[in-house]
């Protein structure tokens, strides 16, 4: 009995030596690591910046598929994530960043127009571009064979022979 008193005695002596506990500075969770959110957007406008924010966003699982279109248990987390960000008060490039860092730029839907993406913008612009410039040229070679085939063959020596052939 006496030893069991001696040990409580002394877990107490111990628990009165620690330090008293310092302030810590209290920081609030940030959504994104390392970024302090801004001032809170009016909440009627959360949803509308979450929908063009998931538009905008390509779906994990889906093929294709935007954040916004899907209905996969992803994409849902995806779009609460947002409109956690959105309320927080995060901007739209914020978010945008973030997901990108996290996913690459392979969840973007439209990507940047930098880089090796100006091929992707201008791939089909050219290709149109060249596509009209070809038909313009085959047209007029085309005109230009029609043009001289008319004079040809009012010469023809084997058309003349027919001609006067069928004439006799």
């Amino acid at each position: 009995m006496k030893a069991l008193l001696l040990a409580v005695l002394v877990m107490g002596l111990a628990t009165g030596q620690e330090p008293p506990p310092q302030a810590v500075e209290v920081q609030e969770e940030w959504l994104i690591q390392g970024l302090p959110p801004g001032p809170p957007p009016p909440p009627s406008t959360v949803d509308e910046t979450t929908k063009r924010l998931a538009l905008g966003l390509r779906c994990p699982v889906c093929q294709g598929l935007s954040i916004g279109d899907s209905s996969s248990s992803a994409a849902v987390m995806i779009q609460n994530r947002i409109r956690e960000m959105v309320a927080a008060g995060y901007t739209e490039d914020q978010i945008r960043d973030y997901f990108v860092q996290k996913y690459g730029e392979w969840i973007l839907l439209e990507p940047p127009a930098q880089g090796l993406n100006w091929l992707i913008w201008l791939g089909p612009l050219l290709a149109g571009g060249g596509g009209v410039i070809w038909l313009l040229a085959s047209m007029g070679r085309r005109r230009s064979k029609e043009d001289t085939g008319s004079s040809e063959a009012a010469v023809d020596p084997y058309e003349e022979k027919l001609l006067s052939e069928m004439k006799e």
